[in-house]
């Protein structure tokens, strides 16, 4: 997949984390994502042998994003884009925002992809697996002539209790619901990528254990952690 990240066009009070910017930036931001997705599209053409599909933008439309973009801007983008290159694309947003507001969208996409995270809902892992199947199998009812994959699912490994409970991380944690992920989704053969490669310390606040920094399957030295001996 080949992805474009495209940034705020328009303001998001709700954003806990900062979501309102000045009109030249927002102004900025629209011509820098049109920049972003005319190299999206060069790139989706002369790698057409290695890249398969496009996305068009990373949660852009959830309540929470600082990079809101109007639904409608986005399906413009979507047309824009599939009328230029062969591969399918599609658009990658938290499982939610499909099932409430994004129909219109849909219909210009090739490919529905979501984002679930049990463990920022609060799920266990008892709880995780089930809830994942459930997220999935709602946003595929809803488009059932489109492929759904998710293309983002993972496990934080660490927390200072900011939105996870410490006592629900941790690397054995994460090893476990990607080994019961990968198994529901090669016996459905649905398409899962996992989030994330390496944990990334400069995300979030400062506190070394902010969870936003830890859901890599390699640590920030590059050593692996335990999903990584995970067999398929």
């Amino acid at each position: 997949m080949l992805g474009a990240y495209i940034g705020a066009e328009v303001n998001n009070p709700n954003c806990p984390w900062g979501g309102v910017y000045e009109d030249a930036t927002l102004a900025a931001n629209k011509a820098a994502n049109r920049a972003e997705l005319d190299r999206a599209i060069a790139w989706a053409n002369r790698y057409a042998d290695i890249v398969d599909v496009v996305s068009v933008g990373n949660e852009a439309t959830v309540d929470w994003t600082d990079h809101l973009i109007e639904p409608e801007t986005v399906k413009a983008y979507a047309s824009d884009v599939r009328s230029q290159i062969k591969q399918p694309v599609t658009f990658c947003e938290n499982y939610v925002p499909w099932l409430t507001s994004l129909e219109e969208l849909a219909a210009n996409l090739d490919v529905i992809s979501i984002h679930t995270y049990p463990v920022w809902e609060y799920k266990t892992l008892d709880e995780a697996m089930d809830y994942t199947r459930k997220n999935f199998e709602a946003v595929q009812a809803r488009y059932p002539n489109k492929q759904v994959i998710i293309t983002e699912a993972g496990w934080a490994t660490a927390s200072n209790g900011r939105g996870i409970p410490p006592d629900n991380v941790g690397e054995m944690l994460q090893r476990e619901y990607l080994e019961q992920l990968l198994s529901w989704a090669e016996e459905q053969q649905i398409l899962v990528y996992v989030f994330e490669a390496f944990d990334e310390n400069w995300k979030g606040s400062d506190h070394p254990l902010e969870p936003e920094k830890h859901w890599g399957l390699y640590r920030a030295d590059r050593s692996a952690k335990p999903a990584l001996s995970i067999q398929r």
